[in-house]
């Protein structure tokens, strides 16, 4: 199969975009999880050209933290799925998408009715752990491999084992791990139990095994975080570049004044973009930068 050398859809204008909104894995990164120095390039002149760059990742604050560091950005980070934006010059909190404790109580009777094990993901310093799991082993594979791969920043809590209250610590990201089957199936349960106050995201990464269903608050998504910053600079809707691949990109994709698909991306995401850019493995994110957003 030959691989795609230009972008797919009908291209804007150059120079109307102050954000570049950008996704980390599947998007900046290749399939091995690494940043190709032309990606890097393209993001630095972009930075340049004034268009700021914000990543917007599913992944904690800290590993999203390492990218931002090796791409020398300041810029706030939107991390897990948009539930919390995370200043990475002092680590301030700018937002987050908290459970109320009628919504944590219920979210954690389905993770306890389905014998699921949570990973319950916490807004702490760097300096303690970054998300908090009932048991570790468990016996159960794919979670077993997602604790131990981020054991230095895991916290055993008995209590989610329990039928005490347990923490009081504010909730707004909480991830079962399993079979995409399995996660697939939880996923529907979750919506059918609390679906008015929740959205949900099943996905996969390289990284790990299993495939993880996420829960987030129904307002909370990498668009709802990323208009809590433009609002802030006084940037509108249609000064967005928003780039990803995966379900947790869709809404702001779909938003954005150019919501861009990578060309591996699902079906479902590449239906809501404008325009569709070349594959991960082959610099996409360069390819709209050269090709688009700085293009005379």
């Amino acid at each position: 199969m030959s691989r795609s050398t230009s972008l797919r859809g009908a291209a804007p204008a150059a120079g109307r975009y102050r954000i570049l909104a950008l996704d980390v894995d599947g998007t900046l990164l290749d399939a091995e999880g690494h940043l190709s120095p032309r990606t890097a390039d393209a993001v630095a002149r972009a930075a340049r050209a004034g268009i700021l760059p914000v990543l917007c990742t599913g992944r904690r604050y800290r590993r999203a933290r390492a990218i931002t560091e090796e791409l020398a950005l300041a810029a706030p980070i939107v991390c897990n799925s948009g539930a919390i934006v995370k200043d990475p010059s002092d680590h301030r909190t700018l937002w987050r998408a908290d459970f109320d404790a009628d919504l944590a109580g219920s979210i954690r009777s389905l993770f306890r009715e389905f014998d699921e094990p949570a990973v319950v993901f916490t807004d702490r310093s760097p300096a303690e752990p970054d998300f908090r799991v009932p048991a570790f082993p468990t016996g159960r594979a794919m979670f077993d491999d997602y604790v131990a791969k981020n054991r230095d920043h895991a916290e055993i809590d008995p209590a989610w084992a329990a039928d005490g209250p347990g923490t009081d610590e504010p909730w707004f990201h909480v991830c079962a791990v399993g079979s995409y089957d399995e996660m697939s199936a939880f996923e529907r349960s979750a919506l059918e139990r609390a679906g008015g106050r929740i959205q949900t995201f099943v996905l996969r990464t390289s990284r790990y095994r299993g495939t993880m269903c996420e829960i987030l608050r129904v307002d909370a998504s990498k668009w709802s975080a990323l208009r809590h910053l433009a609002d802030l600079w006084g940037i509108a809707p249609e000064e967005i570049c928003a780039v990803g691949d995966d379900a947790n990109d869709i809404p702001m994709i779909r938003h954005a004044g150019l919501g861009v698909a990578m060309g591996h991306a699902h079906e479902e995401v590449r239906a809501a973009a404008d325009l569709i850019t070349g594959r991960h493995d082959e610099d996409g994110v360069a390819m709209l930068v050269d090709q688009v957003l700085l293009a005379r």
